[in-house]
């Protein structure tokens, strides 16, 4: 049975501190929840309050506001129109390089994505998805934010409110997926955050400029970065927070997934991740074979590969597991399908074997 909800679908427009502060105003309940739920996680997993959290936060402003004064710009406009601390906001757009610092003994992360050539789809045309998987409080906290601007592309993103982006597409019909990945390197450096890397992929006007400002660029942590656009251009991007720690991977038979393991072989020494939940194996077995069983996929039969549940409770689909401590609950936050050619953006706002889907367009 369909479950009815739905992620608030919030419209932005102006220069960056404009539509900052709008966000921000709009979104003021939700990042309040995300604040206060990762209060809680770092609280249980390393301890800190939230003057700690805002501390170690304030150590990637200057490497922010060096890579896109415009992005610093609108982090403000954000705090300022839900009436916060800068610190608070920018501490959201880091959690990732704060969580994952001391390698992420412990922290909860999932997500398991795929990216279609033509010659996988009916349509003839590429089709890109994943499931979110995260904590459980981002279901309560996440939002379909439209951006419309004249500093680049207009863009819609599904996110956790007060994030700058996560995985979504803009009118430029370039489009983003993403894996969190953990090294044995150094995680969590001062270098350029996950989120305003994301961020950068929207803020593009062709798959390829994306993918060359993300190996072009200083990262704080490993990622995958599956980019894609209307032209045709899909590549999938493993990450370290090395010089030169990254490796590009193409589809192959007109499929390319990924889930939260290095495919590559020489980019860590130990692939932490993997270590810790070898079931991230099975998730991407899971996916690949859905997607390469045929060779006329629909949004409708990608919906049914979403809602998988092979390796359950391991599953593609994941459902939550109310005997672990709050903090550490993690489930599917939304099913996301991703039609450039269409430009339309399907989002199922929870589990999606059990959650109707909606479609959203950009302006629409």
């Amino acid at each position: 049975m369909s479950q009815s909800h739905s992620f608030p679908h919030y419209r932005v427009s102006g220069p960056p501190r404009e539509r900052g502060r709008a966000y921000g105003a709009l979104a003021r309940r939700e990042i309040e929840g995300s604040m206060a739920g990762y209060a809680r996680v770092f609280d249980h997993y390393q301890g800190w309050s939230w003057p700690e959290v805002q501390r170690r936060a304030r150590g990637f402003l200057p490497v922010i506001a060096d890579f896109s004064p415009a992005i610093a710009d609108e982090l403000a406009g954000i705090a300022e129109g839900a009436n916060l601390e800068f610190e608070d906001v920018v501490a959201l757009n880091t959690r990732s390089e704060m969580m994952f610092g001391d390698g992420g003994s412990a922290a909860p992360l999932e997500c398991t994505s795929f990216c279609l050539t033509p010659e996988a789809t009916r349509t003839r045309t590429l089709i890109a998805g994943q499931n979110w998987d995260w904590i459980q409080h981002a279901r309560q906290t996440s939002v379909v934010l439209e951006v419309h601007r004249d500093d680049g592309p207009d863009f819609m993103t599904v996110v956790e409110a007060g994030l700058l982006a996560k995985v979504g597409f803009n009118s430029a019909g370039v489009g983003l997926c993403t894996n969190t990945l953990i090294s044995s390197h150094s995680e969590g450096t001062a270098a350029v955050p996950y989120h305003v890397l994301l961020r950068s992929v929207l803020d593009s006007d062709s798959g390829r400029q994306a993918a060359d400002r993300i190996v072009d660029t200083d990262r704080a942590i490993s990622a995958n970065y599956l980019i894609f656009d209307r032209d045709g251009f899909c590549a999938d991007i493993e990450t370290t927070p090395v010089s030169g720690g990254f490796q590009r991977l193409s589809p192959t038979g007109g499929v390319l997934t990924h889930a939260n393991h290095f495919l590559a072989d020489d980019l860590t020494e130990r692939d932490v991740y993997l270590a810790r939940k070898k079931h991230t194996v099975d998730r991407l077995r899971a996916i690949d074979q859905h997607l390469r069983d045929r060779r006329d996929h629909t949004i409708e039969s990608l919906k049914a590969t979403l809602a998988d549940h092979t390796f359950e409770p391991n599953s593609v689909c994941q459902h939550l597991n109310a005997d672990v401590p709050e903090p550490e609950r993690t489930c599917t936050i939304a099913g996301i399908i991703i039609d450039v050619e269409d430009a339309a953006l399907h989002v199922a706002p929870g589990n999606p074997c059990t959650t109707a889907w909606l479609t959203y367009h950009i302006g629409t």
